[in-house]
């Protein structure tokens, strides 16, 4: 079998007159079955800040934690391995006071994170995280 190839007077095209068309049509559909309805605002809940006076009224168990993480539990030198003990311990003499991190700009994470699981094994039930201003 032997094909022939043609010679042909026109090139190879393509029309888009119908692609056109249908894009069109589509624009059309949506246009039409779309509905636009003006929603209220959603109602929300947002969580309050409380003042550092505020803070300063309520008394709390208060764990500073400096920029080379060291650790102090109500203005005494604590170790990290003595944390959960001392926080402990604080807890059950003090069952109704909140916990207050306060941790300098540069301490690490670590520290801070490690300030936070003591709190949790020590069982606080209200614990507050802030910045300490002054420098020691």
């Amino acid at each position: 079998m032997k094909f022939v190839r043609r010679a042909s007077d026109q090139e190879p095209s393509v029309n888009l007159t119908p692609l056109i068309d249908v894009v069109f049509l589509l624009l059309i559909f949506f246009m039409v079955s779309s509905r636009f309805v003006d929603e209220k605002d959603l109602p929300l809940e947002l969580p309050a800040a409380a003042s550092a006076q505020a803070l300063a009224a309520t008394e709390a168990v208060i764990v500073d934690i400096d920029a080379e993480g060291a650790y102090r539990i109500n203005g005494r030198d604590t170790q990290a391995g003595e944390l959960v003990a001392s926080l402990i311990a604080l807890h059950a003499q003090y069952p109704q006071r909140a916990l207050r991190v306060r941790a300098d700009g540069a301490a690490s994470h670590a520290a801070v994170v490690r300030a936070m699981d003591a709190a949790s094994q020590a069982a606080f039930e209200r614990v507050e995280i802030a910045t300490r201003n002054d420098k020691r």
